[in-house]
């Protein structure tokens, strides 16, 4: 077996520094870098991991000891944990037990002799075995299965759950009901089967209570339909015996559909197979890594943690007491939302009979036909964007109190600080979000964290190579990835700019703007640009327009499908659009990082849904655009690639595991500071003009045809002119 010194002699260095580049350590240069890294894949040397972490005391692993993997929520909860725990410098080692007590104890002892940091365990031992093994480990949660001796327990209402079914099926006159669950020795199951069967005591309903496991209940399935009659309904308590159920019912006894109500985890998507009451196994599996790797005691504290049930998720709580309108006509604005709505709109017409009919426009061709909206009356509800809402609300929208006075007790569902960007103006309320997003950095990980990469940015600029934190450093790293001015960078260019739109071209130079100034105005409420700001973020600007590939990206779509190509170092995009990164097609999916833009200040984007003044039907435009901007839909929105303005949709972490960098867009509404006016300055202000003034400059300086002082001058005129 090669050992260190193997390495230094094949690579003709030292041991330490083959200790430093192996361990990441140390001022070692790239090209000694490339020498070890060679020698060590050579040889076939690794890293002696036992020896590290026993050097050390302890190891940055946690231990997940679960039943089995089979159940969706036992994954859900894993997966969770270990993506949290993988973020924060932690690995995971998942231990499966199959509900078997001597499994358990050879899990605990593995744990135990690694030295694992902490333990998350859904246990089948015994509370008096359990109480005395755990003795011995620091950290340990004790998940769903709820210990009788004092300990750190992570749960939910389980008790509540059994009573909800209860109430549920109650409202039918079911005569037999097959009630399937696990051993009542665990106290989740317990406490659901005890206040289930407690609400029928006094019902005239037969309950056939059926205690299993996995491999033992396709034998007792086809007991019970073969001897026991008609069963009306079947009930369980967890959806890996839900869906075995079912598919032997449905495959293999070829019975009649029979309605199944399952304690369930949380789906990001509709189903129709069963009565779904759910638990959020995502947030219960994010919130244990939470505990055990922020609790710097060595101990956690032994209390229950029980969340909040989420119960029956609604996806057709759709506001209307009567059959719905004929069709809805919605204009929408180009990109991965109209394709969602388009898909998850069927739900609706199913439910209501209304036909949702979608036209997709450009950003141009939305303008005007809002500009033409009196006249071009065809249309019920527009998508507007969130900065055109101050100029276009009262020239073409309706004020939603006026078709609903509550409407105002529907916003708590919203994110924080939502409500008076994307639906108030003036005081009155116009809109509901549907794509709120911000701006955010995109970047290819695999170059930023290649140690070689690394260590030749820091010979060539004298610092470390990291997400840029303002736009000089933006354009130093853009050109080191260029290959034109690198030519052994791994990619061919450094960014990537939109600027084949005006209103695109304007957020450019504006992103770099506002990484300056928290605003667009002076002292005296006049807005500003031709100033040292706005002199320094065109040149930043042009600069980096020696980094692109000049292929022309007319929107925020183009980019994200350009990076998705893999020939791009990082660049800026909004994060509605950012699932097209990850198409079909990408070549980086498992490479993409993210951050908050330079300068920390990001312009938010996305859009609202309004009823038009002009609508026929302004209720039933209402009442979809509430079933569309509320949980569950507004998260299956963002599941299929979309954002979701509910706060709901971001404890799914199914959704964010998938789009990462939504919980990141989330919080940036609360720092973007882009105002464009004073705060007491309650003018409608014209951002599409706007847009059009500045995004003109820009494209002129980038063309050629002007200089950046000509092009300030004659921008800043046109604003005085036209808004000062």
């Amino acid at each position: 077996m090669a050992t260190i010194i193997d390495v230094a002699k094949l690579a003709g260095v030292s041991q330490g520094t083959v200790s430093n580049v192996l361990n990441r350590k140390g001022n070692v240069s790239s090209e000694k870098i490339k020498l070890v890294e060679d020698a060590a894949q050579a040889l076939g040397y690794t890293i002696n991991e036992k020896a590290r972490i026993l050097r050390k005391g302890s190891s940055n692993s946690l231990a997940v000891i679960l039943p089995n993997i089979q159940f969706k929520q036992y994954r859900d909860f894993y997966t969770s944990l270990r993506i949290y725990a993988e973020n924060n410098g932690y690995s995971t080692e998942l231990m499966i037990t199959n509900d078997n007590p001597d499994e358990e104890r050879v899990c605990y002892l593995k744990a135990k002799a690694a030295l694992k940091v902490g333990i998350a365990i859904i246990s089948c031992l015994d509370s008096q075995i359990n109480n005395y093994i755990v003795n011995d480990i620091q950290k340990v949660c004790f998940v769903e299965r709820k210990p009788e001796f004092a300990a750190a327990y992570y749960g939910f209402d389980y008790e509540l759950c059994g009573k909800e079914l209860a109430r549920t099926l109650t409202q039918h006159e079911y005569r037999n009901i097959l009630l399937v669950h696990g051993t009542l020795r665990y106290s989740n199951e317990k406490e659901i089967v005890d206040s289930f069967t407690q609400k029928f005591s006094d019902k005239e309903c037969n309950i056939i209570n059926v205690s299993t496991d996995i491999l033992r209940l396709p034998k007792m399935i086809l007991e019970i339909f073969d001897g026991s009659g008609t069963i009306d309904a079947i009930v369980t308590t967890n959806f890996g015996f839900a869906e075995n159920i079912h598919q032997m019912i449905s495959s293999l006894l070829l019975i009649d559909s029979i309605p199944i109500y399952t304690v369930s985890p949380v789906f990001k998507l509709p189903e129709v197979d069963y009565k779904k009451y759910e638990l959020n196994y995502n947030l219960l599996g994010r919130r244990v890594a939470e505990d055990i790797v922020k609790t710097k005691k060595e101990e956690l504290e032994k209390k229950d943690n029980i969340l909040e049930n989420d119960g029956y998720r609604k996806w057709h709580n759709i506001a209307l007491k009567r059959k719905g309108a004929d069709k809805l006509n919605v204009l929408a604005l180009e990109g991965p939302e109209a394709l969602v709505m388009k898909g998850v709109a069927r739900l609706y017409e199913e439910k209501t009979g209304t036909k949702i009919n979608i036209s997709v426009y450009s950003y141009d061709e939305i303008y005007e036909a809002f500009t033409n909206a009196e006249d071009f009356s065809i249309f019920d509800i527009f998508r507007i964007d969130v900065t055109w809402l101050s100029w276009l609300s009262d020239k073409i929208l309706l004020p939603l109190e006026r078709i609903d006075p509550n409407i105002a007790d529907d916003l708590g569902e919203y994110i924080p600080g939502l409500e008076d960007q994307y639906s108030r103006v003036n005081g009155k309320l116009y809109a509901l979000p549907v794509t709120p997003s911000a701006q955010l950095l995109f970047y290819r990980k695999d170059l930023f964290d290649d140690v070689a990469i690394k260590r030749a940015y820091h010979d060539i600029y004298k610092s470390e190579l990291r997400t840029p934190k303002n736009f000089q450093e933006f354009n130093r790293i853009s050109r080191f990835f260029t290959r034109s001015f690198n030519a052994s960078s791994k990619v061919r260019y450094g960014t990537s700019l939109v600027l084949g739109n005006t209103g695109a071209a304007a957020t450019e130079f504006l992103t770099r703007f506002f990484s300056c100034k928290k605003n667009l105005y002076s002292d005296k409420g006049k807005i500003i640009i031709n100033n040292d700001i706005g002199s320094g973020a065109l040149k930043n600007l042009v600069e980096a327009k020696q980094y692109i590939n000049h292929k022309n990206l007319s929107w925020w779509t183009d980019a994200a499908k350009t990076f998705s190509e893999g020939d791009v170092a990082m660049e800026i995009m909004f994060s509605n659009y950012a699932s097209e990164i990850l198409g079909y097609k990408s070549k980086i999916t498992d490479k993409v990082g993210y951050s908050i833009v330079p300068g920390g200040n990001p312009i938010i984007g996305g859009g609202s849904l309004a009823v038009a003044k002009t609508c026929k039907h302004p209720e039933d435009a209402l009442a979809f655009i509430k079933w569309l901007t509320r949980d569950p839909v507004a998260s299956a929105m963002a599941a299929l690639g979309s954002v979701s303005p509910c706060t709901k949709t971001y404890d799914i972490y199914e959704i964010i595991d998938a789009f990462p960098w939504l919980e990141l867009s989330k919080n940036c509404f609360s720092i973007s500071q882009t105002r464009r006016l004073p705060v007491n300055d309650v003018r409608p202000f014209d951002e599409k003009r706007f847009q059009n003034i500045v995004g003109g400059m820009v494209k002129n300086v980038c063309a050629g045809v002007l200089s950046i002082e000509q092009a300030l001058d004659i921008a800043q005129t046109m604003i005085d002119n036209g808004f000062n």
